[in-house]
């Protein structure tokens, strides 16, 4: 595994000089210096914009009681997109304005998130209640796959806590003032 990362960086290198010298030979080094700071400003620009997008689509969903996985998929690779967009070099300004596309990032983010969850260092976020996505946690479900039925949705309008075995009564009640009918108060008084 450390030999392939180590072949990686080299190959990622020799594409980065290799573009690099050749937009230089075509425009000019002074234009080509300045093409790369153009595209980190570009990407910042964008990270900030399409991050605040998928903050609010992330808030929205919660909202609504649905799981947020193709937000939190999106904001995964705009993070990645903004990492590579930093890193100067056109290949990965390139990969990294890829990521920006929104058809693209969701793609790219399903598939970092599940590398991530597949990966051991990331395996204590996975033991809650399967990998991220997995479980019974739907629109429609009313509790989590791991919990008994006992436990309310927190997402559902209407918390209520069902057992087969219990009648639910719903009603109003009113205390008294004055009422010592209390268990243990033997002179009537309250306590």
């Amino acid at each position: 595994m450390g030999l392939m990362i180590i072949l990686g960086l080299l190959l990622w290198g020799y594409a980065e000089m290799s573009a690099f010298i050749y937009i230089g030979g075509e425009i000019g080094g002074l234009l080509t210096l300045l093409g790369v700071f153009v595209t980190a400003v570009v990407g910042i620009a964008l990270l900030k914009r399409q991050g605040l997008s998928v903050l609010s689509r992330i808030q929205s969903d919660i909202a609504q009681g649905r799981a947020p996985v193709t937000s939190i998929a999106d904001s995964i690779a705009l993070v990645a997109g903004g990492a590579l967009v930093l890193i100067p070099g056109y290949v990965t300004d390139a990969i990294g304005l890829l990521l920006f596309l929104p058809g693209f990032r969701t793609l790219a983010g399903v598939y970092l998130l599940q590398w991530l969850t597949s990966s051991q260092r990331f395996r204590g976020f996975t033991n809650v209640g399967g990998s991220f996505g997995g479980g019974n946690f739907s629109r429609n479900s009313s509790t989590h796959s791991d919990m008994d039925n006992t436990q309310p949705n927190p997402f559902a309008k209407h918390r209520r806590y069902t057992n087969s075995n219990d009648d639910i009564i719903e009603g109003e009640f009113e205390e008294k003032p004055g009422n010592g009918d209390q268990i243990g108060n033997k002179n009537g008084k309250r306590p």
